[in-house]
């Protein structure tokens, strides 16, 4: 019998981009969950690499390697590396008919339930009080600011801030920007005049062409998350925060404050370019704050009983020790 293995798999990358629009992170991840499963397959498995096929490859095993990852990393990479693996086994269930009883068998292994993690955002205070240590003193400066201003404004992914080129935004009366997000999605996000004036006198001051890639460093390379990362972290020092903030954590405090100014979960959720309000859900949960102020509005019966002492009824007592 042939083995199609590599023949799939192969046809399944090439379907997560093609088919599937799935994001280029997404594609990558998926990727390195294989290279590690045949890592394992031929090192711990002593499958040589000619040999790995689907017949080789069983509900046992596959948990085998599971469990090699959750001890190594964590029961979330744990899930990650399944959802890719069950990924590949729903496209190839029409393809591969003789291994279907291996195929319903590793689709059938569950995800463990793992504690979530908390949200890193700052408050609105912590956010102003942020963005107040950035001195405008040289050029550099002026990139940091409409950088994380950007960032803030639009509750963009960092690989979506980084892939927005100059023609992406419309910087007229009702400014806004074209934001690329997973699975190649593409919304329209409404920025303040504020950080409209911010990114116009960037734009000048750089000279930055059209087509161009809005934010690069000064060597003309596009900027990188680790590039990102390091802006954030030397504001946060200045600052004094505490908290564990990287680029994800201004996406988080957008949508924390939007919530607390009673936007609509709808609006939010479009904003954050989510495919369902489900996911949204989270910044609502999160927020106990919130939660405890709707629900002192919402309980508005005072109840307002004595309570008497209570005195020993005798004959009760009596009737109930049958004395």
């Amino acid at each position: 019998m042939k083995n199609n293995f590599p023949v799939l798999l192969n046809s399944f990358f090439k379907a997560l981009e093609n088919e599937f629009n799935y994001s280029n992170n997404t594609i990558i991840s998926y990727k390195y969950t294989f290279k590690l499963f045949v890592k394992f397959l031929i090192n711990e498995k002593q499958i040589p690499l000619r040999n790995i096929s689907f017949e080789k490859i069983t509900k046992d095993v596959v948990r085998e390697f599971l469990d090699n990852i959750e001890i190594t990393s964590s029961i979330n990479t744990r899930n990650q590396r399944l959802g890719a693996i069950k990924s590949f086994y729903r496209y190839t269930s029409t393809e591969n008919i003789d291994n279907i009883f291996n195929c319903e068998q590793i689709l059938s292994i569950r995800s463990k339930k793992c504690t979530k993690k908390s949200i890193d955002y700052l408050t609105i205070q912590e956010t102003k009080e942020y963005f107040d240590v950035i001195e405008l003193k040289c050029l550099k400066d002026l990139r940091n600011l409409a950088l994380l201003t950007l960032l803030y404004d639009t509750a963009a992914r960092a690989s979506e801030l980084l892939n927005i080129k100059v023609d992406d935004l419309i910087l007229d009366n009702k400014p806004r920007v074209t934001l690329y997000g997973k699975g190649k999605k593409i919304r329209r996000v409404p920025i303040t005049d504020n950080t409209k004036k911010i990114i116009i006198r960037y734009i000048n001051e750089f000279k930055i062409e059209r087509f161009s890639y809005l934010f690069s460093n000064n060597k003309g390379e596009k900027y990188t998350t680790k590039m990102l990362e390091h802006v954030i972290k030397k504001y946060c020092k200045k600052s004094n925060t505490n908290k564990n903030i990287h680029p994800h954590s201004f996406r988080h405090s957008k949508a924390m404050h939007l919530l607390e100014a009673g936007v609509n979960l709808i609006y939010i959720r479009d904003l954050l370019g989510h495919s369902s309000i489900k996911t949204t859900e989270i910044y609502a949960r999160t927020n106990e704050e919130l939660l405890r102020k709707n629900i002192l509005v919402a309980s508005n019966i005072e109840i307002n009983k004595e309570i008497p002492k209570w005195q020993k009824d005798e004959e009760l007592l009596k009737s109930l020790l049958d004395l």
